[in-house]
């Protein structure tokens, strides 16, 4: 089964699917503290106001459950910026500020994927409920860690990617579930393109195309399939510089390609390949226009 690419891009993927998960931890958010949603909304605090906040504030703006009130960013002219454009009524330049700063319920963490972590374990320790960028931290021991102070806090933890709660993702799981494909021994699934040049840490330790486009894959096939039981993997660095805008040369760290093998608990076997290489049909080097594919045979 192949997912059309035309007139489908990694932005419009991530608009799709970001109101759905930021609707579920919102509506998990008041059920935790036993908020009525038609009487209260729950407030939000969004760190990291590049890129990725263009989305996330429209959506959270237009939750019913969610009002934000307080913008974050280490350079204060972005939070200031976003806070404008959005009619957020606080801004901060750092964490600690935030934190101390206007009451809110659910932080959301849109910063640089090496930050996640720490950040989190800071939020999380001052109570707040915890909406996460991929990766939420930068092991999985870390991670297991973030999960269990989560619940001495009281608190809950969602994380990125939500592509299980996309229509095409639940397209394909019916599809598999009335067995339409018959015995499925096998999956392939694919996303890459070029790679970033608006930032150097997708390139530096703790970045790469495996947390950045590779977790999309990955948790579709688990999702589809089931959990991996066994998993072979390789990575490494094809291109060892990048021009990186306002930056100039920089040496990469992180893998920019990578390949995984994986058993399912059902027996079938699937492949994931992902990068920061890839060509397309047309412009290789627009993000609108890059590669993602899901094959189940």
């Amino acid at each position: 089964m192949n997912e059309p690419q035309s007139e489908f891009s990694r932005r419009e993927f991530t608009k799709k699917t970001l109101l759905a998960g930021s609707a579920l931890s919102l509506a998990a958010v008041h059920s935790a503290s036993g908020q009525a949603t038609k009487t209260k909304r729950i407030r939000v605090g969004v760190i990291g106001c590049g890129s990725v906040a263009r989305v996330y504030f429209p959506h959270l703006l237009a939750c019913p459950f969610a009002e934000v009130v307080s913008a974050c960013d280490i350079i204060p002219k972005r939070a200031k910026q976003r806070a404008e454009q959005f009619k957020i009524p606080n801004q901060y330049p750092h964490i600690d500020k935030m934190l101390a700063g206007a009451g809110f319920d659910l932080f959301v963490n849109l910063t640089d994927m090496q930050e996640h972590e720490r950040l989190n374990r800071q939020a999380i320790e001052a109570g707040k409920h915890i909406w996460s960028e991929k990766p939420i931290a930068n092991s999985l021991a870390a991670g297991q860690e973030l999960l269990e102070l989560a619940k001495q806090k009281g608190v809950r933890v969602w994380g990125a990617p939500t592509v299980v709660n996309s229509p095409q993702f639940e397209f394909m799981a019916k599809t598999l579930a009335e067995k339409k494909l018959g015995l499925v021994a096998g999956a392939h699934a694919s996303y890459g393109w070029s790679g970033p040049r608006w930032s150097e840490f997708f390139y530096a330790k703790g970045g790469g195309s495996m947390p950045d486009l590779g977790v999309y894959n990955l948790t579709s096939l688990t999702g589809l399939l089931g959990p991996a039981k066994s998993v072979v993997a390789m990575t490494n660095v094809a291109r060892p510089y990048r021009e990186i805008t306002g930056k100039g040369k920089i040496r990469v760290v992180a893998e920019d390609n990578a390949m995984v093998l994986l058993e399912h608990a059902g027996g079938q076997l699937s492949h994931m390949q992902c990068g920061f290489n890839y060509f397309t049909d047309h412009k290789h080097d627009d993000v609108r226009l890059s590669l993602q594919t899901i094959n189940i045979t």
